[in-house]
């Protein structure tokens, strides 16, 4: 859960005057019980089969056509028949081509949530899903790693970082007011991430130091894993690294892993549509699209807005299914900070040699992405 942020940010008043009156009542505060936001986690959803023939494995693909990194969706829900395919294989066959990367068995896991998701899913698990879990346990004789990287671990810093993005004089009333109310400012944060939708959810994601160390480290367990299982013929074995749905913090991840793979020199670049494109499959592939109704938005921005709304959980139908316009929105804002896509890599320490050697490993071809 996220603490309250009170006391940690009135220091950051601009104002001398706000300073003072919230130093005049702030004998008040210790009475006050805060109400908690919830963890930045998307619920799950129920979700249609892909065509891949996994049906269990939602949202299952590989990020480009010939690699051996796929992505997907929580693995809580597989059936033994599903499972016996991704130890063996045969799951990971999405086209003709017989020198293809992935022939052989999974290699690693790699799980982006966070652990309080990880144990709900725990309890939920199929039969299937145990089985592979308990091969993830032990790797003897699939010889298959299991590696934990939650990309949203420090929610308190991803929330200063939300609180930060907010409009200065709404942080300011927003934080006078929790000296009389407790948790206001954590509402007022809650209804600004809200408004911000996917694009803001992305661009703090980007913007964090705690989520951006964890993307770093998820790259260079997908190279070193890559690397390490590679075969006497130059494949490597199939990684899969997947969150909750598989769209948002496994869609960022995608997308940095689709610029690294693509190549340095402008010739070699995807375009924008086909990273967008890929991005924009998840709410197809797991029947969740944006919510287009205007009557419920304009009654959501309603409850936003007005006076009387106490919620300071966050309203997650406005971060449903993935909209083209959230990728590209996150594009534009990583290269209005960073220059580039490349400079945000060389920023978090993967460099252009650590993604030379990812594409030697990763990608059999330069291929459109899927």
């Amino acid at each position: 859960m996220i603490r309250t942020v009170t006391k940690n940010n009135i220091h950051k008043l601009p104002s001398v005057i706000a300073i003072g009156v919230v130093l005049v009542v702030a004998c008040f505060v210790s009475v006050l019980t805060p109400r908690p936001i919830q963890a930045l986690v998307t619920p799950s959803s129920t979700s249609s089969p892909p065509s891949n023939g996994v049906s269990s494995l939602k949202n299952f693909r590989p990020i480009i056509p010939g690699s051996n990194l796929y992505r997907s969706a929580t693995l809580d829900d597989l059936t033994e028949e599903d499972t016996e395919r991704l130890l063996n294989g045969s799951a990971f066959f999405f086209d003709a081509d017989e020198n293809s990367s992935s022939k052989k068995g999974l290699a690693a896991v790699i799980d982006l949530r966070n652990n309080d998701e990880v144990e709900k899913g725990k309890s939920k698990r199929t039969k299937g899903s145990n089985d592979l879990y308990d091969c993830l346990d032990d790797s003897s004789d699939h010889d298959i790693n299991f590696i934990s990287i939650p990309i949203l671990n420090n929610v308190n810093e991803f929330w200063e970082e939300t609180i930060n993005t907010m409009d200065t004089n709404e942080r300011i009333i927003a934080t006078l007011k929790t000296v009389f109310v407790g948790g206001a400012l954590d509402r007022a944060a809650a209804r600004h991430l809200e408004k911000g939708g996917l694009s803001l959810l992305y661009k703090i994601m980007i913007k964090n130091n705690a989520s951006s160390i964890q993307l770093a480290k998820a790259l260079d367990v997908c190279l070193q894993i890559s690397e390490e299982s590679m075969t006497t013929n130059g494949t490597s074995r199939p990684i899969i690294f997947h969150c909750q749905k598989g769209k948002d913090r496994t869609g960022i991840l995608a997308m940095l892993l689709q610029i690294c793979l693509a190549g340095e020199e402008e010739n070699e670049k995807y375009d924008d549509a086909e990273i967008i494109d890929a991005y924009s499959l998840s709410g197809e592939l797991l029947n969740e699209m944006p919510n287009n109704n205007k009557q419920q938005q304009q009654q959501q921005q309603q409850t936003q807005t007005s006076s009387t709304s106490t919620s300071s959980t966050i309203d997650w139908s406005y971060f449903r299914g993935s909209p083209s316009s959230a990728m590209h929105d996150t594009l534009s804002s990583i290269r209005q900070q960073y220059g580039s896509v490349e400079g945000y890599l060389d920023s978090i320490s993967f460099d252009k040699e650590k993604r030379s050697r990812l594409r030697k490993c990763c990608s059999s071809s330069r291929t459109k992405i899927i």
